[in-house]
């Protein structure tokens, strides 16, 4: 093919005004967007980002009403005395509520999940605990057995026994596909006092902060069931303090030993233990009604 002298000419002049008016124009828009509109952009965009993190981060974006939780087996398991206790107490403490052969079997279960924990070595603040945490469900891919597939099961069907015999202190409780298997090594490991539910303002722990609790801030009931041997004798008792602030009870963490108590009102913590100790937890978020 053969080219064409004046429009090559043509096309080059075309070309050369508008790079003298594209420079110009982004000239004049660099004079208008300075260094400090750009910057204070920026931030607001990076504020925006953060923001949508903060109010999204959830575990409980999947979860379930009580009703859809029910697990038959627990009838036998939590009365209505049961709940009328805990009303009144903020605690209820509950024997001996595995067989021994499905104590023995999810024991093996979460002793065979320890390489995972290794693995993961999730750790949260360890100047308040020290444990080794996995979030387990039902059907993660994670190497479940029956025996821990049942005890989550019994954890997950509690809000439905709670509404069955109307349990006044909380309402709407949802329940999270999840519980925390949680384990103290025999190394010093321990938790603080606390208390379960935050109750911090937004003033105290300021905008993005209340934001990322809001799982924590909802938290009405905390169920705990513990996976050791059924007679163990190597510490790590749960300390429950009394409102008064002036005693407190320790609570042997046995295995098949379900305790069940108000996330917002009962302060507790773990005290070290002489050999690996397990427990399965599963908090139910709702409305507090007092």
């Amino acid at each position: 093919e053969h080219s064409n002298p004046k429009l090559e000419n043509g096309c080059c002049i075309i070309v050369f005004f508008s790079t003298i008016v594209s420079n110009k124009a982004v000239m004049n828009f660099a004079r208008y967007l300075n260094i400090d509109k750009v910057a204070l952009s920026l931030v607001s965009v990076s504020a925006v980002c953060i923001l949508g993190e903060a109010v999204t981060r959830t575990n409980l974006s999947d979860a379930q009403n009580p009703k859809d939780c029910r697990y038959p087996p627990l009838s036998n398991v939590i009365t209505e005395a049961h709940v009328r206790e805990l009303e009144e107490k903020s605690v209820v403490i509950i024997h001996d509520i595995l067989s021994a052969p499905i104590l023995q079997g999810a024991r093996e279960n979460v002793k065979g999940l320890s390489k995972v924990m290794n693995a993961s070595n999730h750790q949260n603040d360890s100047d308040i605990r020290q444990d080794q945490i996995l979030s387990i469900r039902e059907n993660d891919t994670l190497p479940h057995g029956d025996d821990l597939i049942h005890c989550i099961k019994l954890l997950r069907g509690i809000p439905f026994i709670l509404e069955r015999f109307e349990y006044a202190t909380s309402r709407s409780r949802v329940v999270p596909r999840q519980c925390q298997l949680a384990r103290y090594l025999p190394d010093g490991s321990a938790y603080v006092r606390h208390v379960d539910r935050c109750n911090f303002a937004l003033s105290e722990m300021g905008l993005l902060g209340w934001l990322r609790s809001s799982d924590y801030r909802h938290r009405t009931v905390t169920a705990i069931l513990y996976l050791n041997a059924p007679q163990w004798k190597s510490g790590g008792e749960l300390r429950l303090f009394d409102k008064d602030d002036e005693t407190h009870k320790d609570v042997i963490p046995n295995g098949g030993k379900l305790i069940i108590f108000d996330s917002a009102k009962v302060e507790h913590q773990v005290l070290a233990s002489q050999k690996d100790r397990y427990a399965l937890t599963c908090w139910f978020n709702g409305d507090m009604l007092e």
